[in-house]
This record gives C-alpha cells, sequence and structure tokens, in this order.
C-alpha cells in the first residue's frame, strides 16, 4: 500500500516539493572494493539536474510525480551502494516503455548528516502521461512501483514474506508545477545560493558511496546538446 499525495505547487515553481552537482567534495581515500564517496551534491550536478527539469517542462514532458522511498522499511533494510535504486528506476522505465512512454526524469540519493547509522532513501522526479496522474490510470502507476520494490525489497535468502513491511516504504505525490529543487537540497551553501532554495530544504546529508544524483539520458547533457533552442540553464 502506498502513501498518495496531492501537492499543487505554486505557478511560478517557487514551492518546494512535499518530501530529493563544481566537483563533489571528496573523502579520505576510499577502502580497496568499496565506491568512491561524496557529502554533497555538487554545482556541476545541481545545474545539470535544473537543466534536465527545465527541458522536459519545454520538451512537454514535465516532471510532475514525485517517488520517495525509504529502504528503511523494507525487508533489506538498506541500499548502501544504489543498486537496488538503479534496478528499480530501470525497472519502471521497463514498466513505462510498455505503457507508450519512457521514463523521464531525475533522481538523489540521501542519508541525514550526522547519522550514519540512517539509511538511504531516495527520491525520483518524473514524467507521467496526463491519464496516469489520477484516478486508474495513477493506481496502476503505484502498482507498478509496488511490485519493483516488492522485487527487490528482499534480503538475501528469504523465501517469504513481502519486500516491505510499512506503507511509509513509499510515497508518490503528484504536483502541478514542480521546480525539482527540492531534490537538490544535499548541495551546500553555494548551491542553494545559486538556485535560491528555500531556507527549510537547506539540509547538510551525510555520506553516500557510489553516484548520488544523476538524470534519465532522454533529458541529460547529449539529449539538450542536440537541442540548439535551449532557453534553460546549462550545467556548468
Amino acid at each position: 500500500m502506498f502513501v498518495l499525495g496531492l501537492d499543487l505547487m505554486q505557478s511560478d515553481g517557487s514551492a518546494a516539493l512535499s518530501h530529493l552537482h563544481a566537483p563533489c567534495r571528496e573523502l579520505a581515500p576510499k577502502p580497496k572494493g568499496q565506491r568512491r564517496a561524496s557529502t554533497r551534491i555538487d554545482m556541476r550536478q545541481a545545474s545539470n539536474m535544473m537543466a534536465a527539469v527545465a527541458f522536459a517542462k519545454r520538451i512537454d514532458l514535465p516532471l510532475v510525480a514525485h517517488l520517495t522511498i525509504h529502504w528503511a522499511f523494507t525487508d533489506v533494510g538498506d541500499d548502501p551502494d544504489g543498486k537496488l535504486f538503479a534496478k528499480l528506476r530501470e525497472g519502471l522505465d521497463k514498466w513505462a516503455r510498455r505503457h507508450g512512454f519512457a521514463l523521464t526524469g531525475i533522481w538523489a540519493r540521501e542519508r541525514k548528516s550526522g547519522g550514519q547509522a540512517e539509511v538511504e532513501h531516495c527520491h525520483l522526479l518524473f514524467h507521467l502521461p496526463v491519464q496516469y496522474r489520477s484516478g486508474k490510470g495513477l493506481r496502476e502507476v503505484e502498482a507498478a512501483i509496488y511490485r519493483l520494490i516488492n522485487k527487490h525489497g528482499w534480503r538475501d535468502g528469504d523465501t517469504h514474506g513481502h519486500g516491505y513491511w510499512a506503507d511509509e516504504a513509499a510515497k508518490l505525490v503528484i504536483h502541478n508545477n514542480p521546480d525539482g529543487k527540492y531534490l537538490i537540497k544535499g548541495g551546500g551553501p553555494e548551491v542553494w545560493g545559486r538556485f535560491g532554495l528555500r531556507k527549510e530544504d537547506r539540509r547538510s546529508q551525510g555520506i553516500i558511496r557510489g553516484k548520488r544524483c544523476g538524470t534519465t539520458e532522454n533529458v541529460g547533457p547529449a539529449a539538450r546538446s542536440r537541442r540548439k533552442d535551449q532557453p534553460y540553464v546549462q550545467a556548468l
């Protein structure tokens, strides 16, 4: 069961989402076999994500759906390297393509600062065609996400039960005119100032190993570079 909400943002996109890069500041050399770690989203990554949001809107694929996943409420308990979230995005893209559209969006992995005992949660801001934003269509999206969490939320060796054990494992909210800024809230003072994040959304982040954030290819730098008339912020 999903926690579902409807949050209409202001037309100027100034309201933050209800719940998610100059290079990342790197930590000490990573132990052998571990992925490189970072503590924040950097300016290059943040600029790329904001450009993707603007580009998606320009090509009539507004990123209106905000999915938050809390791995703490799944059977596996955490996604410390981001592999489960990557599998979920891949599965959601396959489902979307079977229904006539590709997954288009931006994403971020987060961990609370100062509390490394906290497990990861993640955000995906993505496009949904109008028919999937309410009613039966939206319930189909919820069901697809539920199946993916159930599939990838299992602990190795388990043979019964579900991949999640609490409704709070996932929250899906449909927005009217999102600006995507909530997903770069882990960027630090430079990013906060550059993109005008609200003070209540400015939150320091904990350590993330592996890729911290990104976009789908269809709104990434290569896709945007193929369009010559681009009135949006370019990635630095």
